[in-house]
């Protein structure tokens, strides 16, 4: 398909500036979903940006749109700020907030020890916070793991990769979309699976959210989420029957302990939104710590890390 004919379907690419003088690539930082992300700057601001390229599909290009007509509207402090859109040949420029402390799983990857209670207790209401948001404005992620959850320098927490995030439309605000990581998949995403021999034609809403960020309060815990040794297919059998938690639930607090196990509610129907998590009291003392000097130092020591493990590295040969 040639670009004009794109343009027949989708209108807003015909209007899509070239990035050519608008913005320089600096660099590779990662891969993301659907294409390599660069660090890059915006010519005309001189502002840092992360560059996500995205090779025109039709059968994806729709959902990403729609991620940027959502990105493009959000103001809040805990969701990655949109800075542009491009179109350079088939590939689609998609530059987004510079998250200059990266993702969580890369920084508790790097840490030698376990995260403190004080900081996965941060980084859970930041990031709950931000689910908060998008779920009052009829979005559910759909794709929450700590890899998805991004830090700035300065110890913001921010959701991202909105790639597979989904309008809620439907009449109970329900989606029908197998769709996910399957770790972190809540039970009644995988019964909504049409190929799955245990499938009842289910479907689900926001409160699938609130599982996957369970599960992610378990894999910076344990620096894996539940069921991670074992084949992901494998996995999606196990999760609906499963009880899930800690590897070691007394190295924390029962308040810890107590918050997962209900962010982990089998039934979607009985469990929390992300307004009444906020206030459950794991959650309330977030508001009595210094969040962000707490996250500062946690990058910190994993960004030490990196470079001591470098120089190391270095001296063996």
């Amino acid at each position: 398909m040639s670009i004009q004919q794109f343009g027949k379907k989708f209108p807003i690419l015909l209007k899509t500036p070239n990035p050519k003088g608008a913005v320089e690539l600096i660099e590779v930082i990662g891969k993301g979903n659907y294409g390599n992300v660069y660090k890059g700057r915006l010519t005309a601001t001189n502002e840092m940006t992360a560059v996500k390229v995205v090779l025109l599909k039709e059968e994806e290009l729709r959902e990403t749109l729609l991620e940027m007509e959502f990105l493009k509207s959000c103001n809040h402090k805990n969701i990655t700020k949109f800075m542009g859109l491009f179109l350079k040949g088939f590939d689609l420029w998609i530059c987004m907030e510079l998250c200059g402390g990266g993702a969580l799983d890369s920084i508790y990857r790097n840490l030698r020890k376990p995260l403190t209670e004080d900081q996965i207790c941060s980084i859970m209401f930041e990031s709950i916070e931000g689910l908060d948001y998008i779920h009052k404005n009829a979005i559910i992620h759909r794709d929450i793991k700590a890899g998805n959850l991004f830090l700035t320098d300065r110890g913001e927490i921010k959701l991202g990769d909105f790639g597979v995030s989904a309008k809620l439309q439907h009449a109970y605000g329900r989606a029908r979309t197998f769709i996910g990581t399957p770790y972190w998949m809540a039970p009644e995403v995988i019964m909504c699976d049409p190929e799955s021999p245990s499938s009842v034609n289910a479907s689900y809403n926001s409160k699938a959210d609130i599982w996957s960020i369970g599960i992610t309060a378990i894999e910076i815990a344990d620096k894996n989420p539940p069921l991670s040794d074992i084949h992901p297919m494998r996995a999606l059998t196990l999760i609906p029957t499963s009880e899930l938690g800690l590897a070691k639930p007394k190295n924390w607090s029962k308040l810890f302990v107590e918050f997962i196990a209900i962010c982990l509610t089998k039934d979607p129907n009985r469990r929390p939104s992300a307004e009444d998590l906020l206030n459950h009291p794991f959650l309330q003392r977030a508001k009595t710590l210094r969040r962000d000097a707490i996250l500062t130092d946690m990058i910190q020591k994993a960004k030490m890390a990196t470079k001591n493990c470098i120089t190391i590295c270095i001296g063996c040969y």
